[in-house]
């Protein structure tokens, strides 16, 4: 064999041998549906990218193949929160930051984009519940030093502190605020979504060094130029 650095282009594949890949593979599984992702576990002649690039859906290629899979419908009942939050620490873990859907795909979390989403209303919801979740359990834990001795610390009695006079803002109270703002900032409407390099901070209308609340009607959305440009009254 001649070893090159050509690889075959997606244009290259026949499209005949592409359905007899998709017929392969749904032998494999049974004829019950399955997903890109599994068919890239089990594909040897072509990758879900080239199915996807030749017919334009999934659902699409799986019908020029003719085939009528069975969908089994998944008891997601069975995994617990603790299972999801763990599985997306370890990837938040990986990439460095919160991961978006084709990050999460990419990568192949153990459990589907989609069981978060059904589980927490929606994927920004699964991540802002991580965060509480995080913070919970680490606030829970005692200093290195007592577990390192052995020995339990006397829990010292603080003064119970409003959730408005705090500064810091809750991840849920953010998600609140950006939902209520349509993501946009509110001086100038720009968003990540329609401008390159645009982040979105969440501010205190009346600085909080003043007195000002952390509660919603004293929150807005601000993209990072509005925010910076406000100088440092907050």
């Amino acid at each position: 064999m001649k070893y090159t650095l050509e690889r075959p282009r997606s244009d290259q594949y026949p499209t005949e041998k592409i359905i007899d890949e998709l017929l392969r593979v749904a032998d494999l599984y049974g004829h019950r549906h399955f997903s890109r992702h599994e068919f890239d576990e089990k594909a040897i002649e072509c990758k879900g990218s080239v199915v996807l690039s030749r017919f334009g859906s999934w659902q699409a290629a799986l019908d020029a193949a003719g085939l009528k899979l069975e969908r089994i419908k998944k008891d997601r009942s069975q995994i617990s929160n603790d299972q999801l939050f763990g599985e997306l620490g370890r990837v938040w873990y990986l990439l460095g930051h919160r991961p978006s859907k084709d990050e999460w795909e990419a990568v192949g979390g153990k459990y589907s984009y989609t069981t978060y989403k059904t589980r927490f209303k929606g994927w920004v919801n699964a991540c802002a519940a991580f965060i509480e979740h995080e913070s919970n359990r680490n606030e829970g834990l005692t200093s290195p030093q007592a577990i390192e001795i052995g020995i339990s610390p006397i829990p010292v009695p603080q003064p119970k502190i409003a959730a408005d006079e705090k500064r810091n803002i809750p991840m849920r109270l953010r998600y609140r605020v950006l939902t209520r703002d349509n993501y946009k900032c509110v001086l100038c409407g720009r968003s990540p979504a329609t401008h390159v390099g645009v982040s979105l901070h969440i501010d205190h209308i009346l600085p909080f060094s003043n007195g000002g609340k952390t509660a919603p009607e004293n929150l807005r959305t601000l993209c990072n130029e509005c925010n910076w440009g406000k100088g440092s009254e907050a």
